[in-house]
């Protein structure tokens, strides 16, 4: 989220995704007041994110992007389905991509046994593969340096960032346990 938020071009529009997208976006991006952000709210929050991505950047004068969780890409994915004769736009979709959703892999319950199954909702589906399906360029990276080169160049196109929930949930455990010491250390 940080690092998207960092690599974005002036005049930007950037559609945070719900759940943890705008968790992380609101937690570790730094604020740019040369960007435009929104947010969309479904039934189960991360529905047509998608649709409502592409339909924001055709009213838009400049790149769009969106950072989505896959199960958000999943629950749209017939959103990518532009068909012949339509616009193609200029819209970039970066997607974490931890097999499942990962904000209940912070709650304590985490570590018992069926939790994920149940609230990681694996899907173990390859998100590239359905990216290009739906003819979209599409680039995976294996680290946050590339995401900057990967969202050069024009869309419509995905960007995965594969990540392991496991060490995402670690990541954000150690992060809160060292704003907690900071703000200890520094007494009331």
């Amino acid at each position: 989220a940080r690092d998207l938020v960092a690599a974005l071009p002036a005049g930007a529009l950037l559609l945070a995704g719900s759940s943890r997208p705008i968790r992380d976006l609101e937690a570790y991006a730094d604020a740019r007041a040369d960007i435009t952000v929104i947010g969309n709210r479904g039934v189960s929050g991360i529905d047509g994110l998608i649709s409502t991505t592409l339909g924001a950047s055709l009213t838009h004068d400049g790149p769009a992007f969106a950072l989505l969780g896959d199960l958000a890409m999943l629950h749209d994915h017939g959103g990518l389905l532009l068909g012949p004769g339509e616009l193609r736009p200029d819209v970039t979709l970066v997607v974490a991509d931890n097999d499942g959703g990962g904000i209940f892999s912070l709650l304590p319950p985490a570590d018992q046994p069926g939790f994920d199954r149940i609230f990681g909702t694996p899907h173990g589906l390859d998100l590239a593969a359905v990216a290009v399906a739906a003819g979209w360029e599409c680039t995976v990276l294996d680290r946050a340096a590339d995401l900057p080169p990967a969202l050069a160049g024009h869309g419509p196109r995905v960007v995965l960032a594969r990540t392991r929930r496991e060490q995402t949930a670690a990541l954000h455990r150690q992060l809160q346990q060292d704003v907690s010491a900071a703000l200890e250390a520094q007494g009331p």
